[in-house]
């Protein structure tokens, strides 16, 4: 697949997806200083899409995996992709970082690195979203 022949969007919805994908699923939300001694738990630090609060983080991963993945399979077919999930791009995309805002809201305790790269990822997703619904002219 060539990458230069993508929008603008959705190189910013490829690229930031890509990454907020990584980052929800590896990169530490959540830390927990005490917990490895008085839970006796070997890994102190949770992902966005274990709790607490996973409901939210899976959701965020769902949405960005269609998100990345209509785009990628759109352009590695001959077919034409569908212009309603192209307009559906948008609204994906803020609901991704609603979502993820939701999610921080909830419980903003102990915070880690993946939640603070988390939201500006989330917001490049959502712009991303919205560069490419303007481009099929959706208003």
């Amino acid at each position: 697949m060539d990458f230069s022949s993508l929008s603008r969007g959705e190189k910013t919805v490829v690229r930031a997806g890509g990454v907020l994908l990584v980052d929800l699923l590896f990169f530490p939300w959540h830390r927990f200083p005490g917990a490895v001694a008085f839970l006796g738990v070997s890994d102190p630090t949770r992902t966005a899409v274990q709790t607490p609060n996973s409901l939210q983080g899976t959701i965020a991963f769902l949405l960005t995996v269609a998100m990345v993945a209509q785009i990628l399979m759109a352009r590695s077919s001959s077919t034409r992709p569908n212009p309603t999930l192209i307009r559906l791009q948008p609204v994906a995309g803020m609901a991704v970082l609603a979502v993820l805002a939701w999610k921080l809201a909830i419980d903003t305790g102990y915070l880690s690195v993946g939640a603070y790269l988390g939201i500006p990822l989330a917001a490049g997703v959502a712009y991303g979203g919205v560069l490419r619904g303007k481009e099929v002219g959706f208003k």
